[in-house]
């Protein structure tokens, strides 16, 4: 009788402990906040241990307000009765929010140039995360898997729309750096404040326009659909408004001390660590980022394959037209109020290299997406090998 009250109350005890994202997040909260305390009272912990105080409180910090605003949408995307899909689309896109968070900061300091890195590297990382998970897809007894219908119409003009948008840009800048007027003047070789709200407001709309859109047609699930992404069944946990709620504020307020944090690591990383802007770009990306990559994880190991499969995707189209986006249009913004607008990112080997370099990394995964709506074991690896061999170039010649 006493080992069967033992069974009965264990299930109720392992309810009410707290779960991995939630220890995340108050370790984080517990290292980061002291931290800020102690500075803002004059305090300073030795150069020796504060700046990977912060990288660590903040990369703990960060992954529990992804969890946290993942959790929160998939609430949402419950009562909305969305596909599985389309809730990972939307909790990728609130994946986004401390990284956002880390650029404002990053802004507000006058970093503008490691900002637009910063974005930009993000999409070979995410790029390279989405080709290794395609690798481990389950695949057919032809060994393919078929991708979501969303991904192969829609996903894949978002791509296309990028892969130019990047080359052309890039291209304009190497132009502009390159050459002069006939008149012997020459033409300005910084981005100022009005050009970078303009070019990141055209790509927020065009990704406003694609949410559009895959919400309309592919956001609404249908037991008489032939994709079999769109007959299904709704499998999130049913949320409260003030449940809801309650996450999402807790979770803003993680990606606001977690984004101070690791910016206040990125000035360490480059002023004292002597890492080239890219370098630090680059680690940033990889620490930044892992929370998004355990979400990955986690949603595969639940056998949620479309909620995994729309974040590792989502990481590359949001990054590029959302990040980026966000980050021409906070550098404009900020930079018109805080500095006159004037100069603000110079036309140069860092700033223009990593835009260039966003054209064949959107380009091959178009390709490999639409060539038949279905992705191999050979595509995931050629794509691996060409992300790796951009990521090498980047970190052994980007410091140069």
């Amino acid at each position: 009788m006493e080992s069967e009250a033992v069974s009965v109350t264990n299930p109720e005890q392992a309810g009410k402990k707290l779960h991995m994202w939630q220890l995340s997040y108050i370790i984080g909260f517990l290292i980061v906040v002291p931290v800020l305390l102690l500075e803002f009272l004059g305090f300073h912990l030795p150069e020796s241990i504060l700046p990977y105080t912060e990288l660590v409180g903040g990369i703990l910090l960060i992954a529990g307000a992804c969890e946290a605003f993942v959790l929160s949408v998939e609430g949402i995307a419950h009562n909305m009765h969305l596909t599985d899909y389309v809730s990972g689309i939307y909790a990728s896109l609130a994946s986004t929010i401390p990284e956002l968070s880390l650029l404002t900061f990053l802004l507000l300091s006058g970093q503008y140039e490691m900002a637009w890195i910063l974005a930009l590297a993000t999409i070979f990382m995410n790029s390279l995360v989405f080709a290794v998970y395609t690798l481990i897809l389950p695949k057919d007894e032809h060994g393919e898997f078929r991708l979501p219908d969303a991904i192969h119409w829609v996903g894949s003009d978002l791509l296309s729309m990028g892969a130019v948008i990047s080359l052309s840009v890039g291209l304009s800048m190497v132009l502009v750096h390159m050459f002069n007027p006939p008149e012997g003047g020459t033409f300005a070789q910084a981005l100022d404040s009005g050009e970078l709200i303009v070019f990141g407001m055209c790509l927020v709309v065009v990704f406003i326009a694609y949410l559009y859109r895959i919400t309309k047609y592919y956001g609404r699930c249908d037991p008489s659909a032939e994709d079999p992404y769109l007959s299904c069944e709704i499998t999130h946990d049913a949320m409260s408004r003030k449940k809801v709620v309650t996450y999402v504020l807790l979770a803003s307020l993680g990606a606001l001390l977690g984004g101070e944090a690791l910016s206040s690591f990125a000035h360490f990383a480059i002023d004292t660590a002597g890492l080239t802007i890219i370098q630090a770009a680059l680690l940033l990306v990889i620490f930044g980022g892992t929370p998004e990559y355990i979400i990955v994880a986690s949603s595969h190991r639940k056998n949620e394959i479309e909620i995994a499969l729309s974040n590792a995707f989502g990481g590359i189209v949001q990054v590029f037209f959302v990040v980026f986006g966000y980050t021409l249009l906070a550098s404009g913004i900020i930079g018109f109020v805080f500095s006159g607008g004037l100069n603000l990112i110079p036309i140069d080997v860092f700033s223009v290299v990593l835009l260039l370099f966003a054209f064949p990394t959107l380009f091959i995964l178009r390709v490999m997406i639409t060539d038949d709506a279905k992705v191999n074991a050979l595509e995931s690896i050629a794509m691996i090998a060409v992300f790796v061999m951009m990521l090498y170039i980047l970190l052994v010649y980007g410091g140069y």
